[in-house]
C-alpha cells in the first residue's frame, strides 16, 4: 500500500463484483483531472474468513487494469478507515456507490468529517451524482446530477 500524500481519485469499493462500474467512473473521473486513482476496500473483520476472494480478486483486476492500486482493510468501521484513508494518502476526490435507501450513512459521514472533497455518487445504471463541497459563506451543500 503507497501512503505518500498525493492528490488523488479515491474510490471506495464493497468488495462486490459490481463494484467495477465505480472503478471504471473514477478512472474516467481521474483521467480528467490529471491525478493518479487508488481503490479501498473496507470488509468487516467478521467477514475475513466469508469474504469472496473471487470478487476481491476481480475487482483487484479491474484496479490493476485501470492503473490503480487497491488497498484492503478489516475494521468494522468502514467509515473511519475511509477518512483516515483519505487524510494519509491525501485524496482530494471520492467515488462510492448509491444506496437505494441510507443504510449505514458511509456517504453522509465521510462528507460531514471532510466536507471540502468532492463526492461522487455512481447509481447501478452509471449516473454520477455529485455532492459538492460545503459552501462555508452559506454552509450549503450542492447535489448535481451529471452524465
Amino acid at each position: 500500500m503507497s501512503t505518500t500524500k498525493m492528490a488523488s481519485v479515491l474510490v471506495c469499493v464493497t468488495g462486490q463484483r459490481d463494484c467495477d462500474r465505480l472503478i471504471r467512473a473514477g478512472k474516467k473521473i481521474s483521467e480528467e483531472r490529471g491525478m493518479p486513482m487508488q481503490v479501498l476496500c473496507v470488509q468487516s473483520t467478521s467477514s475475513g474468513y466469508e469474504t469472496s476472494c473471487d470478487e476481491l480478486e476481480y475487482l483487484r483486476q479491474t484496479a490493476r487494469d485501470a492503473s490503480a492500486e487497491m488497498s484492503v482493510f478489516f475494521n468494522d468501521e468502514a467509515v473511519l478507515v475511509a477518512v483516515s484513508f483519505i487524510k494519509q494518502t491525501g485524496a482530494t476526490h471520492i467515488v462510492t456507490g448509491m444506496t437505494e435507501a441510507p443504510m449505514n450513512g458511509f456517504v453522509e459521514v465521510i462528507h460531514k468529517l471532510v466536507p471540502n472533497i468532492p463526492i461522487s455518487m455512481v447509481s447501478r445504471e452509471g449516473m454520477i451524482y455529485n455532492i459538492c463541497p460545503t459552501n462555508k459563506k452559506t454552509n450549503s451543500t450542492k447535489l448535481a446530477p451529471v452524465r
